[in-house]
């Protein structure tokens, strides 16, 4: 295992209990590359934004996240985690919950957006410094890597793709469902039908 991927894994090990996760392949990595974040950018941003303005709940929580992490809970009890580098804030966050990522992820975004214009100039920002990076691990454990244009890009994808799946599982049922209608014989069919139906009430 090399060292980026140890390094990884050993985050999202620490991740996984504050995150009700039941592996570390039900986690994601989201990662704004920004130049020259200090410590006092952060506690503006948690404090001001998150817990003023939003009334989140956050609070320090220990373990190997390569930096000062935070556990963030909205009042409906969705969950992520935030984590101080220098290079820029990371999201970690449970792929399972859409919940979490819906309601969350992108109030998160937003404020950093926001508050990014403070931390740099205009002329510091570089093409190359926007959207962020996407991290997840396999079936395999190995680590994945990709680029995404923004958390809502992001998080618009990962619903779609859960409402997909939610889809087809419904058309699975319905299909078996129809099946073992087919398979019921006609008197059964029948009586079936007409239990269905309001009994009259008894005078």
């Amino acid at each position: 295992m090399d060292h980026r991927t140890d390094s990884f894994t050993r985050r999202f090990r620490s991740a996984k209990s504050h995150l009700g996760a039941p592996d570390i392949q039900r986690l994601v990595s989201l990662k704004y590359r920004h130049h020259g974040v200090n410590g006092p950018d952060y506690s503006q941003f948690i404090d001001d934004y998150l817990r003023r303005t939003l009334g989140f709940n956050v609070v320090e929580v220990d373990g190997d996240f390569g930096g000062q992490a935070w556990l963030v809970t909205d009042k409906a009890q969705n969950r992520a985690i935030l984590v101080e580098h220098e290079t820029g804030l990371e999201i970690l966050s449970a792929i399972g919950s859409v919940a979490s990522l819906i309601a969350l992820l992108p109030l998160i975004s937003s404020g950093w957006a926001n508050l990014r214009h403070r931390f740099f100039r205009p002329h510091f920002d570089r093409p190359d410094g926007e959207g962020i990076e996407v991290r997840r691990f396999d079936q395999n454990e190995v680590l994945i890597e990709q680029q995404a244009p923004s958390v809502e890009v992001y998080v618009l994808n990962v619903t779609l793709q859960d409402y997909a799946l939610l889809k087809q599982k419904v058309d699975q049922l319905e299909a078996q469902i129809e099946n073992l209608q087919k398979r019921l014989p006609a008197n059964n069919k029948k009586g079936t039908a007409q239990s269905r139906r309001k009994k009259p009430k008894r005078k």
